[in-house]
This record gives C-alpha cells, sequence and structure tokens, in this order.
C-alpha cells in the first residue's frame, strides 16, 4: 500500500495542471474543483497519523516537492519492483 499526500496549496496548484484537466473531466470546473477540495479537507482526514498504519507493505511519501518520476522511483525501490 502507497499513500501519498501533499500540502493544500501544492494539491490546488496540481489541481489546474494541463495535464489533469485533460485526464480528469471532473476538475475542468476549476472554481468548484477547489472549493470541493478545500470543503474536503476541512471536513475530513485525508491522510493517516504519523505512525497510524504499521503494515508490512506500506509506504507513506509527501510528494509536495518530488516528481512522479521520484516518487515512482521510491516506489520501486521500497518495493523491489
Amino acid at each position: 500500500m502507497v499513500e501519498l499526500e501533499a500540502v493544500l496549496e501544492e494539491r490546488l496548484e496540481r489541481n489546474k495542471s494541463p495535464h489533469r484537466l485533460e485526464h480528469k473531466p471532473t476538475k475542468r470546473n476549476v472554481e468548484w474543483s477547489e472549493k470541493e477540495l478545500r470543503e474536503t479537507q476541512e471536513k475530513h482526514r485525508l491522510n493517516s497519523f504519523e505512525g497510524e498504519i504499521k503494515k508490512e507493505h506500506y509506504l507513506r511519501i509527501d510528494n509536495t516537492n518530488l516528481s512522479p518520476q521520484e516518487v515512482v522511483k521510491m516506489i520501486k525501490e521500497q518495493f523491489n519492483l
């Protein structure tokens, strides 16, 4: 299991990226999507607490400042892929 997390500001920026808008039709209404993201974060806990999940095959990554390629490399190394 891989848990990804990023700070809200980064998630909001990614939400507007051309790639995401192209591949996720529900994100194309940026105003609605940003509102939904903010409300969801206020109402729900989106990530586990540090140390909460104690599984052998588990990796938690804060990908706020990481590229997708860096994240993939971390996952492949952790799980010997």
